[in-house]
């Protein structure tokens, strides 16, 4: 897998993006954490700069890619930070239990789903077989994920990387989704979990913090899904405050 590679701590910070997105969504926020952190941002198979190559995507063939990744590298006790799909994937990684991770934080992912959420990858997954999948695509996600204001250049690249992904990328999410069982991942996930939400959070909150441990939520209620873009200062801000006491274990 291509990934960046920056900063100067001693603590491995590994950044997952999220469905048809890449790892240069995470540069601002990167350059935030880099005082502290290691920062390791891959690019999934199919995502960014790196080719599927006879990959299956799948949630449980990326979360193993994740962890062989985390092994490779030797990066022990990683502080393991997803946005959306790169969150679920976090979560699924800790729960697998071959690296302790020091700590999770979910931006925006959805595990578990709130109805909002799932009302969505529904009507997405009833237009894969249409001609015009990918410009409803491209509309439901404007609306969806980003705020009136946020709807500027940015949005219309982060628009033009996702609905540009390949047909097995941006097929297998909405056709996969349905298949997580939050009561099996979550429990057997032990490291502290940040969740930070957005404006209109993907993930059911409640039932995150019936099913985790160790869990704290935040949100940023005047940033859409994207959240690590729009507001990376009171995102990092939110992280640092949470990793502090950890960072000291």
């Amino acid at each position: 897998m291509h990934y960046e590679v920056s900063g100067s701590g001693n603590v491995p910070l590994i950044c997952l993006h999220g469905w048809a997105c890449n790892c240069e969504q995470f540069a601002e926020l990167s350059r935030q954490l880099t005082n502290k952190f290691r920062v390791f941002s891959p690019d999934l198979p199919g995502h960014g700069r790196t080719p599927l190559n006879g990959f299956s995507p799948g949630f449980e063939s990326y979360a193993a890619k994740i962890v062989d990744f985390a092994l490779r590298h030797k990066l022990e006790r990683p502080v393991l930070l997803g946005h959306s799909m790169g969150g679920v994937l976090s979560l699924m990684v800790a729960a697998r239990g071959r690296i302790q991770p020091r700590a999770i934080i979910n931006l925006d992912g959805s595990l578990p789903p709130a109805d909002e959420t799932m009302a969505g990858q529904r009507l997405i997954r009833s237009w894969l077989d249409e001609p015009d999948f990918r410009e409803r695509l491209n509309t439901l996600l404007r609306r969806a994920f980003f705020l009136p204001s946020e709807r500027d250049a940015r949005c219309e690249t982060i628009l033009r990387t996702m609905c540009s992904a390949s047909d097995a990328v941006l097929r297998f999410f909405p056709e996969q989704a349905d298949e997580l069982c939050p009561d099996r991942i979550l429990p057997r996930v032990v490291a502290p979990v940040l969740y930070i939400g957005s404006s209109a959070p993907r993930f059911n909150s409640r039932k995150a913090a019936a099913c985790i441990t160790h869990f704290k939520l935040e949100q940023i209620s005047d940033a859409g899904h994207f959240l690590h873009i729009y507001a990376a200062n009171r995102v990092a801000a939110a992280i640092m405050s949470f990793l502090k006491p950890l960072l000291l274990r």
